[in-house]
């Protein structure tokens, strides 16, 4: 990249005496560009160092130490910003050094705050995020249906989530649903307001829109791109909620689930809590008991060693091993105080040193997370020659790392890789595998398109706070076919704890865009590896074709546009599209229809009579 530059600039110079001037400030700007992209890395690999080396253990002193360093590391970062704003874009010639310095102005991030960011912002982002892990909520009937009627103080997550993965109790399943959102109500309004307008004040000072501070791509196009997604999977998805409330109808009664409304959104969420369990709603189509206990794949594994696993399938598509550095340093071991935490592993990569921190429980869903993450630690090694401005890439980490866990989480991979011992996956099983991945996967992808563009208007002013609960509501009905289980008070705030989970990150975003994009990928690496019979069975383990192709996208970054970048792997790219994700499950597409017209269901959904204000 920096040999094309120099052959730009050279081109510039042959021009003439009329241009001087102009190279000039192209040289001066490359100068500061340069400059400042070594320090990006090094500042941001600095408040790296100073939180993933934060423990329990620390006293007050070293954590408010280590807290310091890291203001005047943002400082820094504010200054790059500023200095970057100073220059005159219409006066630098160099489409590459105009880009370089829009993405520097941004390099502030909610720093540009200041003390602010420190007192206030960090306070209610990590508000948020404890609102679903304090203990402060009652047990249903005070305990009478907990272990020993035990009548302790719950936290939605994980105490209520594994209620809801087990519970049958429509009551009980109400009652956490509006204890929660009744006891945040106050701190959900507060905290997530003030983010928002946060972004907004940070947006106004580094003198972008808005948008650009929380997408850091053309958020325009890319919600285009995501209803044109929602449009084309609308038919499938509108079969599966069809075949969910008939039977949850069925279950609960029409008291509880009208046949041609839309879905109480606490038994909504039964079902996909409940999607792996042996009481899921296809239990008597498809038997929990004809699959295997995924669990027990790695039941003698350790922790490191499904990080190890999870490696072996990068280089096995002819990706370097990560170096001996990178698990003694920058692999940070879990809490082994604590080894049944059901925590989430955490990743830093916004430079090429990247951090990771795992977990020490072992479970197949823990694998499944692992190499999902390696997907952004070998994207960064691929991409870390290039300059900060074009290390960001458009979050085709998520993608990637979601193509992988398709062809990792595969009957056909776990039984060439020796982790199936013993099991016969028959066609029932592949499609009742099939059938809950369905529930998992597809039930939940209208729900990140919400999210995504509640924050959207909140951010851009088409809503405002006292406005937002009707306006979710209104957007939940029309894209999922969803509605309160009650009717909704005045000032309410009905997000789901998910919803504010790495909120700054954007995550309900990256998560649609995984999941659509991912299938994508999938299809596409499974037709180089010469995959034949049904898609959802493929595996391109081993694969240097697909190691290769994924590199030459990797290496990019952003240094071209993000379809560009892509054409890569998708040659025909026309940008997002739920096609792939539909193949994939067209066996159960296939079924839900006929089932569906054997049970003469409706398909699609009235207006909800709940009340919302």
């Amino acid at each position: 990249m920096m040999h094309t530059l120099c052959k730009t600039l050279l081109l510039i110079a042959a021009i003439g005496c009329a241009s001087a001037a102009v190279s000039s400030y192209d040289r001066q700007a490359k100068a500061f560009i340069d400059l400042s992209s070594e320090r990006y890395f090094k500042l941001y690999d600095q408040i790296a160092n100073e939180t993933y080396s934060a423990n329990n253990e620390e006293d007050f002193e070293a954590l408010f130490s280590k807290l310091t360093n890291v203001k005047r590391i943002a400082e820094e970062l504010v200054g790059i910003s500023r200095e970057a704003s100073g220059f005159n874009l219409t006066r630098v010639r160099s489409a590459e050094l105009r880009a370089a310095l829009q993405e520097l102005r941004t390099v502030g991030d909610l720093f540009v705050l200041g003390e602010e960011y420190f007192s206030s912002v960090q306070m209610n982002l990590a508000s948020l995020q404890k609102m679903s892990t304090d203990k402060d909520i009652d047990p249903y009937l005070n305990g009478a249906k907990m272990p020993n009627e035990d009548d302790s103080p719950l936290a939605y997550y994980p105490d209520i989530q594994k209620i809801v993965q087990r519970s049958s109790d429509v009551d009980e399943l109400k009652y956490y649903w509006e204890t929660w959102r009744d006891k945040n109500q106050i701190w959900a309004s507060v905290n997530f307001y003030t983010i928002v307008q946060s972004y907004q004040k940070a947006a106004q000072i580094l003198e972008i829109p808005v948008h650009q501070l929380w997408y850091r791509y053309d958020s325009q196009e890319m919600l285009q791109q995501m209803e044109h997604a929602m449009v084309e999977l609308k038919p499938a998805y509108k079969q599966l909620h069809a075949f969910v409330r008939d039977e949850l109808h069925k279950k609960y009664g029409g008291d509880v689930v009208n046949p041609n409304g839309p879905i109480p959104d606490h038994l909504f969420q039964q079902v996909v809590e409940q999607a792996w369990e042996a009481g899921s709603i296809i239990e008597s189509y498809f038997p929990r008991k004809d699959l295997p206990q995924y669990d027990d794949f790695v039941k003698q594994l350790s922790a490191k060693a499904l990080i190890n696993e999870s490696e072996s399938f990068y280089t096995s598509l002819g990706f370097d091993a990560l170096s001996a550095d990178f698990h003694k340093n920058q692999l940070k071991d879990p809490n082994e105080e604590r080894p049944d935490d059901d925590c989430r592993p955490a990743l830093f990569d916004l430079t090429p040193h990247v951090y990771m921190m795992y977990c020490e429980k072992v479970s197949f869903r823990k694998l499944m997370q692992y190499h999902a993450h390696m997907a952004r630690v070998y994207y960064a090694e691929q991409k870390k020659r290039l300059p900060s401005y074009f290390f960001k890439a458009y979050n085709l980490e998520y993608p990637v790392g979601e193509a992988v866990v398709l062809s990792a989480s595969s009957p056909t991979h776990l039984t060439n890789r020796g982790l199936a011992k013993g099991v016969q996956f028959t066609e029932n099983s592949l499609q009742n595998r099939l059938f809950r991945m369905a529930i998992h996967n597809v039930l939940n992808i209208p729900l990140y398109y919400v999210h995504t563009k509640v924050m959207h208007d909140l951010l851009n002013g088409t809503v405002d706070m006292d406005t937002v609960n009707k306006h979710y509501w209104k957007l939940l009905e029309q894209h999922a076919g969803i509605e309160p289980p009650t009717d909704r008070t005045e000032g309410a705030i009905d997000f789901p704890y998910k919803f504010y989970v790495n909120i700054e990150q954007n995550f309900q975003t990256k998560k649609f865009i995984s999941e659509i994009l991912g299938y994508q990928l999938y299809r596409a690496l499974c037709q180089k590896s010469n995959h034949h019979g049904q898609l959802h069975n493929c595996d391109f383990y081993g694969n240097f074709v697909v190691g290769n192709s994924l590199k030459s996208m990797m290496s990019l970054g952003s240094t071209k546009p993000w379809k560009q970048v892509l054409a890569k792997v998708l040659p025909k790219n026309s940008g997002l599209s739920s096609l792939a994700l539909l193949e994939y499950y067209q066996p159960i597409v296939d079924w839900l229809k006929t089932h569906n017209a054997q049970t003469k269901v409706k398909i699609g959904w009235n207006a909800t009579t709940k009340k919302i204000v």
